[in-house]
């Protein structure tokens, strides 16, 4: 089907001498008739993610489309009004304007609303997904992604009521690293609580050795300076960008402007199940297969 716009918004020429990468992955298509129909744009998206790598490029399609038809529970559901009044009382979801010098883009995450009775952990992963794929489609071929979750008004209610969604948890944690398709160069979690180790060991049995590498812990923001400069972070984090609700308002308008149509329309873009004709490495459906390896600089 025809989206509103290209999966990317921002028009991407094919990098000079990957031309070929690109054939390569259309030829591999022909022969996949459970695969929707993909744009160059689809393609060099995927293979840039992938660092051009052939075989990587084809497994992270493969999976993307199919994880995303086996599981409407979070890739569906885009109701533009719905996701607004969430992303205006629940979530605060901002890009930080400027990259880090190796060329990587900043996400901050946190809870707008801090009462554990209000998370609804199914929404929140809606949520996320969605505006995660309006940040590939609006950064394009980014470097790289670091992302930055503060927990700041955290508490065991939140790790109670997320524990009982471990399924959920699990399709996360397959979605990130095997389907995703940016560049993940660090995750950051910052005024982290002194429940932080019963947070990871509840995610800990879903993670690959790659993904456990990116993810660093900061009681405070001074140890994050190791890793970018602090002036990248808004004002309210002591840093020189904007501050962070008005990022986040930023990024609601934009939203609203350019995407709550292909947000939806982009639920219908996945796999179609029955015309498969290999079984798929990755069955969220039974909780098999093995997770895309991660590039580690």
């Amino acid at each position: 089907m025809k989206t509103r716009h290209p999966f990317l918004r921002k028009k991407v020429e094919v990098p000079k001498g990957k031309e070929m990468d690109v054939q390569n992955i259309r030829n591999w298509l022909v022969h996949q008739p459970h695969l929707p129909k993909l744009t160059d744009e689809h393609i060099i998206m995927f293979l840039h993610s992938c660092y051009y790598s052939g075989e990587r490029t084809k497994e992270t399609i493969d999976n993307y489309y199919t994880v995303r038809a086996q599981c409407m529970d979070l890739f569906g559901g885009r109701d533009w009004s719905k996701l607004k009044e969430l992303w205006k009382t629940m979530y605060v979801m901002a890009p930080l304007p400027k990259t880090t010098p190796e060329g990587y883009k900043i996400l901050l995450y946190r809870l707008a609303d801090t009462d554990p009775s209000k998370l609804n952990f199914q929404d929140c992963l809606v949520n996320f997904f969605a505006y995660n794929d309006v940040r590939v489609s609006e950064d394009g071929l980014a470097e790289g992604y670091i992302v930055v979750f503060d927990m700041k008004g955290c508490s065991l209610g939140h790790l109670a009521r997320v524990s009982t969604c471990m399924s959920l948890v699990r399709k996360f944690m397959v979605y990130i690293q095997d389907c995703h398709p940016v560049r993940l160069k660090g995750v950051h979690v910052i005024n982290t609580a002194s429940f932080i180790d019963s947070c990871l060991a509840l995610v800990k049995p879903f993670m690959q050795s790659g993904l456990i590498q990116l993810i660093h812990l900061h009681s405070d923001l001074t140890t994050l300076e190791k890793f970018f400069p602090l002036e990248l972070l808004p004002t309210d984090y002591g840093g020189m960008a904007p501050e962070t609700l008005s990022l986040h308002e930023d990024h609601i308008q934009l939203v609203s402007k350019n995407y709550k149509e292909w947000l939806k329309d982009s639920e219908k873009i996945t796999a179609d199940l029955k015309k498969r004709v290999t079984k798929p490495k990755n069955q969220i459906i039974e909780l098999e297969g093995s997770f895309k390896t991660l590039e580690i600089d």
